[in-house]
């Protein structure tokens, strides 16, 4: 992973990343120079196939990174891993909409 998630926040719609500092800028430019100046030069120079092919895998690429900031952003929590919500009081836990248990006490 080339970019840290701490450069980027999660586009509010669709999938990827929006640059939130200078570094995610320089990040995002970079990646578009590495695109589009290469495939420039090779279709210059008339080779087309190496160019699509260039654009192609330097895409391929781009996805993966940011696929690998994305992960890093939100992290999987395990499947087996249990939370328990300890801000409820007792009375709530048991509170239902019929009736109101309470603890004697």
């Amino acid at each position: 992973m080339f970019g840290k998630p701490d450069w980027f926040k999660k586009k509010q719609r669709g999938w990827g990343v929006t640059p939130i500092c200078w570094q995610g800028w320089g990040y995002t430019a970079t990646w578009i120079g590495v695109l589009i100046v290469p495939f420039l030069l090779l279709a210059g120079e008339g080779l087309m196939l190496e160019s699509l092919i260039w654009l192609t895998a330097a895409t391929g690429a781009f996805v993966w990174d940011v696929r690998q900031i994305l992960g890093a952003m939100s992290p999987v929590a395990d499947e087996d891993v249990l939370y328990i919500d300890e801000t409820e009081t007792l009375s709530e836990q048991f509170a239902t909409r019929n009736f109101d248990f309470r603890l004697r006490g």
